[in-house]
């Protein structure tokens, strides 16, 4: 930040006494100390107006900012279901010509963070049914799981989606997240996720 600094011109020359006379004009004359004067306090408000902006700015609430959460589609394995299968580039793609595919992975968003959207990449042309979804299920010996936004992928998608309303505070707590694909009734073709994102701000 620019240093605030006020720097006066005005300069007082003392009077003596039955010796100076009063005088309007002149290089000590009324009129140029009054002219001085009303400059220098006018440069004295500007810089009273800058001081007042920068105390009203540092104490301003600072703006949240749009973070992203990026996740490798490594799925782990669902008892008794065919896993997704990970390529050497790091793209998860149903198992040959297998029907199904189905996986989880665990992710972590910050504690206290508000969730704005889940994104995911990838390609569906097998004319099967693919969800992406992004759950949360409760910390507890029976546990609950909620669905917080959901991905369907067709074609060649890329889709961010809105978190449900009043499910958007992560809270870790009560809380654990994780990632859900599942592919169903897939023909021929490819099924792909390709990336996985979450956005939020920390507010």
């Amino acid at each position: 930040m620019t240093d605030i600094v006020f720097t006066p011109t005005f300069k007082h020359t003392t009077w003596v006494d039955n010796r100076d006379r009063v005088s309007a004009s002149g290089p000590n004359g009324f009129n140029i100390r009054f002219d001085t004067l009303q400059k220098d306090l006018e440069s004295l408000s500007g810089v009273v107006k800058t001081i007042d902006t920068a105390i009203k700015t540092s104490g301003a609430p600072p703006v949240a900012v749009d973070r992203k959460l990026s996740v490798a589609p490594v799925f782990s394995p669902l008892a008794g279901e065919t896993n997704w299968e990970l390529d050497p580039t790091g793209v998860a793609g149903r198992p040959g010509s297998s029907e199904t595919a189905r996986g989880i992975i665990a992710v972590t968003p910050p504690d206290g963070a508000k969730l704005l959207k889940f994104r995911a990449l990838g390609k569906n042309t097998t004319g099967g049914s693919l969800t992406i979804a992004l759950v949360r299920t409760t910390v507890q010996p029976t546990p609950a799981q909620e669905i917080l936004s959901v991905v369907n992928g067709t074609g060649t998608y890329d889709s961010p989606q809105d978190i449900a309303p009043g499910k958007e505070r992560v809270d870790m707590a009560a809380f654990r997240y994780a990632v859900r694909a599942t592919l169903i009734g897939a023909g021929a073709g490819s099924a792909t996720i390709t990336s996985l994102q979450i956005s939020y701000i920390l507010d």
